[in-house]
């Protein structure tokens, strides 16, 4: 007879009676919370960009300096307008081991219209009503910070590893509000930047360490998602230039194996998705082609890149769309450089 030691054999082995049952139960728990399968920011592209669903991870990864924080940001911030727009109960939790509070909040206000990140962050306030207005705004939207505080010592920053990030959604959810509040959405900004956690065993390599601990990370991240019954969005750091496998490339657009450090994220990630800023590897101004491109490409001050690398289960794979961001870190499909790739192309618009 086998050992199953300390693990609950009823937790884990589902016959196929008690797995219809937890699907009914799943398939009741979506009927009454449609509001958790989170939609893509952009709304002209839910077309083709799958809703994340309770339980699921996606993964957004790009260079360094190519909008990772932008994007999930806004990403977020929309998230939490239109949870707060629905009427329904719950938290957006947003993670980030870099930006302070402080930075991430005036992200949110210059989004709103209060003015520029940077005139906020230097007490510039040009327009003090419009800012009233907007803070008022974005202080009733759901979102709760984890993070850093100006002046934080760094014995305290050292312990928001993964481990106890968890905790501290968990506490959030049960004890930091009067009464228990589902968590709608997690967004981490980023996975690499995380601190060593010293829950998990070192090695002697560096190299071996860092590897177990984005695993360690990634499969924790997996786990919260269940746990939570929530969407995780992630970002990710794509490798430098020389170790990119779209190097040579008009499009230089980070590819499935190009997380840096490790394959693990993308193999077990549900959906994948790359960013692409072109000005940073293109005058602004220019015109870039290939022989491969029946198009051009007209580069931008203020135009992204994302494409679709993995959408598990789903066929909506291998598609590019370019992106318009705005002084206040708002963004929205660039449609005129869609319609004249698209007028070029027989798959009606980006593919590489």
């Amino acid at each position: 007879m086998s050992n199953t030691g300390k693990i609950n054999p009823q937790a884990f082995v589902f016959d196929m009676p008690k797995g219809m049952a937890a699907v009914r139960d799943n398939q009741t728990f979506m009927a009454e919370n449609a509001h958790l399968a989170l939609q893509f920011p952009i709304p002209e592209l839910r077309w083709y960009f799958h809703p994340s669903y309770p339980g699921k991870q996606t993964t957004i990864q790009a260079q360094s300096h190519h909008g990772k924080t932008n994007f999930i940001d806004y990403w977020a911030h929309q998230a939490a307008q239109e949870l707060s727009e629905s009427g329904r109960k719950g938290i957006i939790i947003k993670i980030n081991t870099e930006d302070s509070v402080e930075m991430q909040i005036s992200a949110e206000l210059a989004k709103g219209g209060a003015g520029t990140v940077d005139d906020l962050q230097t007490g510039i306030i040009r327009n003090p009503e419009q800012y009233i207005k907007v803070e008022t705004a974005v202080g009733s939207l759901p979102i709760v910070f984890i993070g850093e505080s100006m002046g934080m010592d760094d014995g305290n920053a050292a312990e928001l590893y993964m481990s106890n990030i968890a905790r501290l959604i968990d506490f959030v959810r049960k004890e930091y509000f009067a009464e228990e509040m589902p968590v709608a959405a997690i967004f981490l900004d980023y996975i690499h930047a995380l601190p060593f956690d010293p829950e998990i065993k070192a090695r002697t390599n560096i190299e071996a360490t860092r590897r177990t601990q984005i695993m360690e990370d990634e499969n924790r991240i997996r786990r919260a998602a269940k746990y939570f019954s929530c969407p995780v969005i992630v970002n990710a750091q794509s490798k430098q230039d020389e170790a990119l496998s779209t190097n040579g490339q008009m499009m230089k657009i980070p590819g499935f194996w190009d997380i840096q450090e490790t394959s693990y994220i993308s193999q077990h990630t549900d959906f994948l998705y790359s960013l692409w800023f072109p000005k940073m590897h293109y005058p602004v101004g220019s015109t870039q082609s290939h022989r491969d491109m029946p198009w051009s490409l007209k580069v931008k001050d203020n135009q992204m890149w994302v494409k679709v690398v993995k959408h598990k289960g789903y066929k909506n794979v291998g598609q590019s769309f370019p992106i318009l961001l705005d002084e206040y870190g708002n963004m929205q499909l660039d449609k005129d450089t869609y319609t004249y790739i698209a007028s070029t192309t027989t798959t009606g618009g980006p593919q590489k």
